[in-house]
């Protein structure tokens, strides 16, 4: 399979994200996902929540907000837990350090940053068979990528650019297959908003990572009018996901852009913001029993 294959079945034009209102919150799913049975999921947006100088941003990011507010990021996915039906306190969420660990998440650590606030775990992966333990990553451009082993586990992972080219989706794969008996052919994933390939500007070093790590997808490639290589952290993604064992009709990864202009309003995105951006978003899936 040469890399333009990876991404074909989804790199429509004109790409519209599957956005859906609940009481003053916008969440993105997944539609593919959002019909399979067993599983629940939402990607959080800018709006709904209490955070910003006007009160009324979602930002899902403890490290987004001042001392004296952090509480903000509590009572946005208190509002998130109301409009799905979950339990706060069952939240689970990592200190995230760009890096390609990923943690099996048992009853004595579900609720880390949440239920049990004290409890930071370092990490950028998430597994789970415990049911009804919402498993959430931030993300400013770093892909969200979520996996369900049909009515067995789930896993929600943050992939950066560091943690996409250490392969962190393939180990995740790999972890529910250690821990859980996952068969991969049986995993569904969804990759969603995130940084596209003409958005992902890199210099040489970046670019040559993913060059000689991934030289079958052709994710690389030279921008001369920007003096810039750009980076499809997207099928490079997808290449993992397969390479591990997950099939690619089994893989949704729409071409959604939390970078580009015609998304601005909707999403946080670190890159177009220059660091200024006022939150981030939250990934969040859950098995349901």
């Amino acid at each position: 399979m040469n890399g333009e294959s990876f991404l074909q079945a989804e790199k429509t034009s004109g790409a519209e994200p599957d956005i859906q209102a609940a009481g003053k919150s916008a969440y993105y799913y997944d539609a593919r996902l959002y019909n399979l049975g067993g599983v629940g999921h939402f990607f959080t947006t800018r709006y709904g929540g209490v955070s910003g100088a006007r009160g009324n941003v979602f930002n899902a990011s403890f490290g987004k907000e001042e001392p004296a507010h952090k509480d903000n990021v509590i009572e946005n996915f208190r509002i998130a837990a109301r409009d799905h039906g979950l339990s706060l306190s069952r939240f689970t969420a990592l200190s995230q350090v760009h890096g390609d660990t990923v943690v099996n998440v048992t009853e004595e650590i579900a609720g880390a940053r949440f239920g049990k606030p004290e409890l930071v775990i370092e990490a950028d992966s998430m597994i789970t068979r415990l049911p009804f333990v919402p498993l959430m990553t931030t993300h400013g451009d770093c892909l969200p990528v979520f996996l369900y082993d049909k009515g067995r586990a789930v896993g929600m992972v943050h992939s950066g650019w560091r943690g996409t080219a250490a392969d962190i989706s393939g180990k995740t794969v790999g972890a529910m297959v250690r821990e859980f008996g996952t068969d991969p052919g049986n995993v569904f994933a969804a990759i969603g908003p995130g940084i596209c390939g003409e958005c992902f500007e890199v210099d040489y070093p970046v670019a040559r990572v993913f060059g000689e790590r991934f030289p079958d997808v052709r994710a690389v490639k030279w921008d001369g009018a920007r003096g810039k290589y750009l980076v499809d952290l997207r099928a490079v993604a997808v290449y993992s996901l397969v390479r591990a064992g997950v099939r690619r009709e089994n893989i949704s990864a729409p071409e959604i852009c939390t970078a580009c202009a015609e998304n601005r309003e909707l999403f946080f995105s670190y890159r177009a913001e220059k660091g200024m951006n006022e939150g981030l978003m939250g990934a969040v899936i859950w098995l349901e029993k």
